[in-house]
C-alpha cells in the first residue's frame, strides 16, 4: 500500500513482485479503510503551532458512481473529468507556516454547505484563524470565513486574479507577435545584409507598419496589464502602492476608451479592481502576520501529491474507496519529512507537517510505522 502510495502504480508493483494487481488493489483498498481520518488524527493530537494563516483551495478526483449534487451546489469542476462523468471534490486547508493539513473536506462540489462544514471543524480544534488566502472563484470561502471568523483578514490569490485579467484582456498574442517583429526588425540591420539594402528598407517598412497597426489594437490593454503586474508583484508597501495606481489612474485617464474597441474590457478590470482592492492588497495592508499572495504552496501539494496519483489511477469506482484513498495520501503527507524546503521555510527540512505543528500529545510516533500507528489509532475506543 505504501509503495502504491509513493506513485509506484499496481502495474509497476506487479512487475517487481509475485502479486498480482487484483490482489495488490484490494489490499490497498482495505489498509486505507481501516486508518483513522486525518480530521480526527487532529483532534487527538492537537497541534498547538499553527500559524493562523491559512491556504484554501479545491481539486477534483474522478469518480465513476457519485451521487448527483443537489440543487443549489455549485456545479463540479469538469477539469479532468474525461469518461467518468463524475466525481467528488478535495477542500483542503493548509496551515501556511507549518505546512500542515488539519483538516480537509471532501463533497461533491465546492459549496458553501461543505466548506462551512470545514470552518466548524477548524472552530472544534480551536484553530487561531487571522488570515485566508484563496482563490477568487471560490467566493464562498471569504463569505463563510467572515461569517465564522468576523475579523479575519481575506487576501486573494493574485496568480489566479491575474490570470483572470489574461483571459479577459486577450492580449499575451499580441505581445508576444509585436516582441518577434521587433526582433526581425533589428536582424535587418546585420552587416551581412548591406547588399541587400533595398530589399532590407521594404521589409522594414512591412514589419514596421505591422508593429504599428498590433499596437494600435492591443497598446491600451498591454499598458493596463503590465500596470496591474506591477501592483501584484512590484507593490512592497503603501508607498509603491500608491505610486503604481497613480501611474494606472493616470493611464486610463488620457484613454479615449469610448472610442476604442476593447475599452469596455479595460473598465470592467478597472472597476473590479477597485471593488475588491480591500482583499486583492491585504498582505501589504497587514504587513504584520507575513501574508502570502498566491496559494501556490496549496496548489504544489495539490499537484505533487493528489494529482500524480490520480491520473496514474484514472479514477475510482466506488466513491467509498475514492474518500479512503484520498485520506490515507493526506495522512501520508503529514508524517512525510521535508528534504527540499528552500528560502525562509528551510528550516523546516527534516521534520514532518505534523511534527512542526507541535501536537500536544505526541503518542510517540515520531518512532512508528505511520500506517501501523494510523491503523492502531482508529482501533482504540
Amino acid at each position: 500500500m505504501k509503495n502504491n502510495l509513493n506513485r509506484n502504480s499496481y502495474r509497476i508493483l506487479e512487475n517487481e513482485g509475485e502479486i498480482s494487481r487484483k490482489t495488490i488493489c484490494s489490499l490497498t483498498t482495505r489498509v486505507t479503510g481501516e486508518l483513522i481520518d486525518s480530521n480526527e488524527l487532529t483532534k487527538i493530537m492537537q497541534p498547538k503551532n499553527y500559524s493562523g494563516i491559512l491556504l484554501i483551495d479545491g481539486k477534483f478526483v474522478p469518480v465513476r458512481n457519485t451521487k448527483k449534487a443537489k440543487y443549489g451546489f455549485l456545479p463540479k469542476s469538469a477539469k479532468r473529468r474525461g469518461k467518468t462523468k463524475g466525481g467528488l471534490v478535495i477542500i483542503s486547508y493548509m496551515d501556511y507556516l507549518t505546512h500542515d493539513i488539519p483538516i480537509y473536506e471532501i463533497a461533491l462540489s465546492e459549496n458553501m454547505y461543505d466548506i462551512e462544514a470545514g470552518f466548524r471543524k477548524l472552530k472544534e480544534i480551536g484553530y487561531l484563524l487571522r488570515v485566508v488566502v484563496c482563490d477568487e472563484s471560490m467566493g464562498e470561502i471569504a463569505q463563510v470565513a467572515k461569517k465564522m471568523y468576523p475579523d479575519v483578514i481575506i487576501q486573494t490569490c493574485l496568480t489566479h486574479y491575474g490570470r483572470v485579467i489574461d483571459r479577459t484582456f486577450k492580449a499575451k498574442a499580441a505581445k508576444r507577435r509585436i516582441k518577434a517583429l521587433e526582433n526581425k526588425l533589428r536582424k535587418l540591420d546585420d552587416w551581412h545584409l548591406r547588399p541587400t539594402w533595398h530589399y532590407s528598407r521594404e521589409r522594414a517598412i512591412q514589419l514596421t507598419n505591422e508593429i504599428a497597426e498590433l499596437e494600435f489594437e492591443y497598446g491600451y490593454l498591454i499598458r493596463i496589464e503590465e500596470i496591474f503586474q506591477d501592483i501584484f508583484w512590484k507593490a512592497k508597501d503603501l508607498e509603491d502602492l500608491n505610486y503604481y495606481e497613480n501611474e494606472l489612474n493616470v493611464a486610463i485617464a488620457w484613454m479615449d476608451l469610448k472610442r476604442y474597441p476593447y475599452g469596455k474590457r479595460i473598465k470592467d478590470r478597472y472597476l473590479d479592481y477597485y471593488e475588491k482592492r480591500e482583499q486583492i492588497i491585504a498582505s501589504i495592508m497587514n504587513p504584520e502576520p507575513e501574508i502570502p499572495r498566491t496559494t501556490n504552496l496549496i496548489e504544489g501539494f495539490h499537484s505533487t501529491t493528489l494529482e500524480i496519483r490520480f491520473t496514474s489511477i484514472r479514477g475510482f469506482k466506488k466513491e467509498q474507496n475514492a474518500r479512503n484513498y484520498i485520506n490515507a495520501l493526506i495522512l501520508k503527507y503529514r508524517f512525510h519529512k521535508f528534504t527540499d524546503c528552500k528560502k525562509k521555510f528551510k528550516n523546516l527540512n527534516g521534520r514532518s507537517p505534523l511534527e512542526i505543528a507541535a501536537p500536544k500529545n505526541h503518542q510517540n510516533f515520531r518512532n512508528h510505522d505511520w500506517v501501523r500507528f494510523c491503523r492502531n489509532l482508529k482501533k482504540r475506543p
